[in-house]
């Protein structure tokens, strides 16, 4: 995660702590909430079903690319 580099380390650990709850509600919400929402603006359940799938896979890449980060800290420690 380049970007969170120039950061403090209570800013980074905000910013990732943002980022797990953010992966957590791709996880869960995207699936869910996400689904139910375009289901109410009538977009086709195809397209629908595809992005719900998109925002859940996209929540477990984020959420594993955090943790193994978290993994390399610690070993590095």
């Amino acid at each position: 995660m380049a970007f969170l580099r120039p950061l403090k380390k209570g800013q980074k650990r905000f910013a990732k702590a943002l980022l797990i709850l953010f992966a957590a509600f791709l996880i869960f919400g995207g699936p869910t909430y996400l689904l139910y929402i375009l289901d109410k603006l009538e977009i086709p359940r195809l397209l629908i079903l595809l992005v719900g799938l998109a925002a859940f896979t996209a929540g477990i890449i984020l959420f594993a690319y955090l943790s193994k980060e978290e993994e390399k800290v610690k070993a590095s420690s």
